[in-house]
């Protein structure tokens, strides 16, 4: 009972219409900063991964994100949108786009419309390729540090 006791104290911290009470005030039988008998510093539970708090540990662990490292720019359904968007930010791609474009108008068509794609389409691949290799080993180097094992020294 005493393991759920910081939950019920949230919950009434939430729930309390008492509009004095912040969100770190002390449980109900704690003393309060007014009172003589002050606590110093906040309460905090910390539940261990493995042992005999272990259900308690998933049930939390759930509301929170995971603590691994991601480094990577892209994944594999936002890779093409986003390597575009970027590789259009730099000015020569926009200007050999300009100039595909402008030679689909009849008008001033200067060479055959397929021709004049082909130097844009290069440099998007080989800065696509590029960028995917760079961002795989972004991956392998992030799993690599993910699953490091960690000694933990309690004292």
């Amino acid at each position: 009972m005493e393991r759920f006791h910081w939950v019920r104290h949230r919950c009434r911290q939430l729930l309390a219409v008492d509009s004095e009470r912040g969100w770190y005030s002390p449980p109900d039988g704690l003393p309060s900063k007014s009172s003589p008998h002050r606590v110093s510093g906040r309460r905090r539970t910390v539940l261990a991964r493995h042992g005999p708090h272990q259900q308690e540990y998933e049930a939390m662990s759930k509301k929170y994100k995971g603590n691994g490292i991601r480094t990577t720019k892209y994944t594999l359904l936002t890779f093409i949108p986003m390597n575009l968007f970027q590789q259009f930010h730099r000015a020569a791609n926009l200007y050999f786009l300009f100039l595909a474009l402008l030679n689909w108008v009849p008008v001033v068509e200067a060479f055959e419309k397929e021709i004049t794609m082909i130097p844009l389409l290069v440099v998007l691949t080989v800065i696509a390729i590029k960028d995917a290799l760079e961002d795989y080993r972004r991956y392998l180097f992030d799993k690599k540090v993910n699953n490091n094992l960690v000694r933990v020294f309690c004292g």
